[in-house]
């Protein structure tokens, strides 16, 4: 069985035990669930650029800087509608067969998977990148930049 995220981010060196048990009491007290992953990022404990990778190596799915990586196809990004791709912040990459990867910046995000799969007749295999590093490249695929 799998650590918590939060014991797995201690020994990363991401938060230390003092940040956990801060992060745990306002998880417990928010009215809406909160990942613990994306509440350090959005409370500056973590960068999402220490986080992809992280997030990746615990869900042991690949993890790609989309800075170092070559834009897609234009084959592969007409899979994907530019209002999907910014609705879902997701980006298609690459497409053998009839698999097809997509850079997410959550890979529990189960409900995006499978809409993405719908939309495109294709097995989804993700790939994890950060949320801002998918926003531009959307941007640059679909032509706004």
């Amino acid at each position: 069985m799998k650590k918590p995220i939060g014991q797995s981010m201690i020994e990363a060196h991401l938060i230390n035990e003092s940040q956990l048990t801060g992060l745990l009491e306002y998880q417990g007290k928010a009215r809406e669930r909160i990942l613990l992953g994306r509440l350090s990022v959005e409370l500056g404990l973590v960068t999402d650029d220490e986080f992809a990778p992280f997030i990746a190596s615990y869900f042991g799915i690949p993890y790609v800087n989309l800075k170092n990586f070559p834009l897609p196809a234009k084959e592969i990004s007409e899979l994907v509608p530019e209002a999907v791709a910014r609705r879902f912040n997701v980006v298609p990459l690459a497409r053998q067969d009839n698999t097809l990867t997509v850079a997410v910046s959550d890979p529990m995000d189960l409900a995006t998977i499978d809409n993405i799969e719908t939309i495109t007749h294709c097995q989804v295999k993700t790939v994890v990148s950060t949320p801002t590093q998918i926003k531009y490249t959307i941007a640059v695929t679909y032509g706004i930049l």
